[in-house]
């Protein structure tokens, strides 16, 4: 039988796990296959792990040594003993049957993560099924803004189900990206490389109240530093297609143009930050290139 590990990460998040976390412990109690939930602590200053302690003690506490943000889940799941990791964030909560239709699409082998249809705490759709596009020689995430109610493929997700296996294969979600944004992408970009798949799986939903922890620790401004920060060094770190490549250095110079006339100074320092990491990006791209055997041009649609 499957068995499997619910991962909730949190971060000064009590309030937030009052609201949410029941549903999940609930949920976990209600598949049919072998389970626990964990919540990982991210050195939250709120009192989070004593309201654990006194309000669900069924759960398992995980501390993290420091606060990596998505990169605390690596250490966590190569503890755990489950064959299947589920991750979600503080402020999600679960249908009481969202389990179960992701783990079923674990019985083929080749699949490395399953997406969830996530709908807003009001009912509102979310996301779920999401493509990996280029635009003018940058890439860019796609969400499919129409509820999809048939399950298909998908090559990022945020949040949801990922074979543990795979996911240690990988070296879990890459700090380049810290404090956040694009570390999601690029596991799951680097697992199709490998030829893994992705799914999305309407019958299984989730309700986000979409970036709670980020809107209270960084400015809007400088949310849209790192989004455009990290898309750099995604794009400079996994792309090999020398096509691709040629398009995003061909409108490199006429996109940090626009950006300077338009005032988008956010994508300008993005660019500069970006460019003082890409010794650290140049060492990676050694790294992993040897992996990989599915081409850029078979993933990136362009």
């Amino acid at each position: 039988m499957l068995n499997f590990e619910i991962f909730v990460l949190n971060y000064n998040g009590k309030d937030l796990l009052a609201e949410c976390l029941p549903t999940i412990i609930e949920a976990c109690k209600k598949s049919r296959y072998n389970g626990r939930v964990t919540v990982i602590d991210n050195q939250s200053k709120d009192a989070s792990v004593e309201f654990l302690r006194e309000s669900f003690p069924q759960v398992i506490i995980h501390i993290a040594r420091e606060n990596k943000v998505l990169c605390s889940f690596n250490e966590a799941v190569e503890q755990s003993e489950a064959e299947f990791a589920i991750f979600l964030n503080n402020d999600i909560k679960v249908e009481v049957d969202f389990v179960d239709p992701l783990l079923e699409h674990f019985h083929d082998n080749n699949v490395f993560f399953i997406a969830p249809c996530v709908l807003n705490f009001d009912g509102t759709f979310n996301g779920g099924k999401s493509y990996i596009k280029m635009k003018y020689g940058f890439i860019k995430v796609e969400v499919d803004r129409e509820i999809p109610d048939l399950e298909g493929i998908t090559q990022s997700i945020a949040c949801g189900a990922f074979r543990k296996s795979i996911f240690l294969q990988l070296g879990g979600y890459d700090s380049l990206y810290l404090p956040g944004y694009w570390e999601d992408t690029d596991l799951c970009y680097r697992g199709l490389k490998m030829g893994y798949k992705g799914i999305y799986e309407p019958k299984s939903r989730i309700y986000h109240k979409e970036s709670t922890t980020f809107a209270k620790s960084f400015s809007q401004y400088k949310r849209k530093v790192l989004v455009d920060r990290n898309m750099f060094l995604f794009t400079w770190k996994n792309i090999s297609s020398f096509s691709i490549l040629a398009q995003h250095l061909l409108f490199l110079l006429p996109r940090l143009l626009h950006a300077l006339v338009s005032a988008q100074f956010h994508t300008i320092a993005g660019f500069i930050q970006a460019f003082a990491k890409l010794p650290i990006v140049f060492k990676k791209r050694k790294c992993i290139s040897v992996k990989y055997g599915v081409p850029d041009t078979e993933i990136v649609k362009i």
